[in-house]
């Protein structure tokens, strides 16, 4: 029995050394060994070392920063500029973190209006708010305003008097917004400020909004200031009287727009809103957008013809309201423009 064991296990012990034999004459002859020098070696091991350490400062230095927070507060004035206006631009939205960070500091207090005063619609009625905010804009008045120059901070102005004697307050401020883009104020406010400039300086107004009150075209024509200032607009929207004479210089209005219930027939010599087909009188209007009231869940906008336009405001927001969703997005043309087709919506 063990002369068979030993025969077994010599026939298993050749076999496998001729199979490992083939396999090496097979595989002819092996590569040498990859080896790097060491030079190479140790610049690698360095680097890697220096990865490590400097992730490993970062991350102290991060836990010093919050335990610092922790310990002593969170210094805002710390961070850039930059930074400090993009935290203050979202407070914009807010007015009662913008109340709260107004009192800060003065320092917190001028960063604020730099950040915010350019977006936030600014909405003035009553005689406390109207000399309240002259108070800011007339650079006169107080130390703070006199260096800061809040004014030429305003893009959005909505200002409709409720007193006439508030009326030469209503036109200092609006002297002194002299870069506000879109403007909405009483036809009595606007007809003073053009009238008593003998250079209207608002370049960058595109969009009017004239409240309750029958334009005084006429001031506007006859002034240097007046027309340069028509001849500016590409939105327009009365809420009063709802009629344009056909020679009122609007060569860049592209937007126009009226509540339907102003609407009634008119002479020859006014447009009507949905006679669009004259070049001579709007040459670059490019649609009219009615406004009707509604229920609280609103309707879609209809599209009457190619450039008349139906948006529907609910009943219980205010036209002041109206033109404040306009900083976010949501203007009557935003909404009007959802009834077009992609190719036809207005530029």
């Amino acid at each position: 029995m063990e002369n068979i064991a030993w025969t077994a296990l010599s026939i298993i012990s050749l076999a496998s050394l001729f199979v490992l034999s083939m396999s090496w004459l097979g595989e002819g002859p092996r590569p040498p060994p990859h080896v790097i020098p060491p030079r190479q070696y140790l610049a690698e091991v360095r680097q890697r070392q220096a990865e490590k350490s400097a992730l490993l400062e970062k991350e102290r230095s991060r836990t010093r920063i919050l335990t610092s927070w922790m310990e002593n507060g969170f210094h805002f004035q710390t961070l850039p500029v930059e930074i400090q206006m993009t935290v203050l631009a979202f407070c914009a939205d807010t007015p009662a973190t913008y109340r709260a960070l107004v009192c800060v500091s003065r320092s917190v207090y001028v960063m604020t209006l730099r950040a915010c005063l350019p977006l936030m619609p600014i909405t003035l009625s009553s005689p406390r708010q109207l000399i309240s905010f002259s108070h800011l804009v007339c650079r006169d008045e107080t130390p703070i305003a006199s260096s800061l120059d809040a004014g030429v901070l305003v893009h959005r102005l909505w200002l409709s008097p409720l007193r006439r004697e508030d009326t030469s307050l209503a036109y200092r401020i609006l002297r002194a917004c002299s870069n506000v883009r879109a403007l909405a104020c009483d036809a009595r406010t606007l007809s003073a400020a053009i009238a008593r400039c003998t250079r209207f300086k608002h370049e960058m107004c595109r969009e009017l909004t004239l409240l309750l009150s029958r334009p005084q075209w006429e001031c506007a024509m006859d002034t240097p200031s007046g027309l340069q200032f028509l001849q500016q607009l590409t939105h327009l929207r009365l809420m009063g009287e709802p009629t344009v004479p056909r020679t009122l210089p609007l060569p860049a209005l592209t937007q126009m727009s009226y509540p339907d219930q102003l609407l009634r027939p008119e002479g020859e010599n006014i447009v009507r809103p949905w006679a669009l087909g004259t070049p001579v009188a709007f040459p670059s209007l490019q649609q009219v957008v009615l406004t009707r009231r509604c229920g609280p869940a609103g309707h879609i906008p209809e599209e009457v013809d190619p450039r008349l336009l139906v948006v529907y405001v609910p009943r219980d927001q205010t036209e002041m309201e109206v033109w404040c969703a306009a900083a976010k997005g949501q203007s009557l043309w935003y909404h009007a423009s959802l009834a077009l087709p992609v190719a036809r919506q207005p530029m």
